[in-house]
């Protein structure tokens, strides 16, 4: 095992954990946690982008790829945050937490697939 590869996601993850705590902070959350559908749609669209300019055969260096990806994306988004979210929400009102299911799960996907797309096109 490479410990400075442990390291760069270590450091990454900090950095993503922060700017979730961030956009979360910064966006309202009244009834629906929408900091938390953002910070899930824009990170799957960001590693989208990835792995799309990936599969467009662009050279992205492994320690990036840890850095950012694995690291910085993978703590910005979150799922733990999303089970308890829809936890909360479905004592609350049932229609609330079908949207907010259906707007996390489907909308991840689509953003991924759009932002793999979109990288994959763009730079192929």
């Amino acid at each position: 095992m490479d410990v400075r590869l442990v390291l760069l996601v270590g450091l990454g993850g900090a950095i993503g954990s922060m700017l979730r705590y961030l956009a979360t902070e910064i966006i309202p959350s009244n009834h629906i946690p929408y900091g938390t559908i953002s910070v899930n749609l824009i990170g799957s669209m960001l590693l989208g982008i990835m792995f799309g300019a990936i599969a467009a055969d662009v050279i992205i260096n492994q320690n990036y790829v840890l850095l950012f990806g694995t690291g910085v994306l993978g703590a910005f988004t979150t799922m733990s945050a999303f089970a308890m979210d829809t936890v909360t929400l479905s004592e609350d009102e049932l229609s609330k937490t079908v949207i907010y299911i259906t707007i996390t799960i489907v909308g991840s996907i689509g953003f991924a697939w759009l932002g793999y797309k979109l990288g994959f096109s763009l730079l192929s």
